[in-house]
């Protein structure tokens, strides 16, 4: 998970230039963060939400799941398994 932990934080950082900078974005409030803050922030959140979705309910159904891609450290999708219909 670290890798999607950095990603995650990356795109925090991406989206606090560009689209939490828009007023009625669901996500101002952390248009005014310093870089400091904003990565705290973003460890915060991917920590207390993002992970414990990710380790208790995304991973445990995919051996259920129709259509699985892994993806590079940098996100970038690596392979694509179709199971059958």
């Amino acid at each position: 998970t670290r890798d999607i932990a950095r990603w995650y934080e990356e795109r925090f950082l991406k989206l606090q230039r560009g689209a939490f900078a828009n007023p009625k974005s669901y996500f101002h409030r952390y248009s005014e963060l310093t870089e400091e803050e904003a990565r705290a922030r973003a460890a915060t959140i991917w920590t207390r939400i993002n992970e414990p979705n990710l380790l208790q309910n995304i991973r445990p159904t995919r051996s259920r799941a129709k259509l699985v891609l892994r993806k590079d450290a940098d996100h970038a999708v690596s392979s694509v398994l179709l199971r059958k219909l």
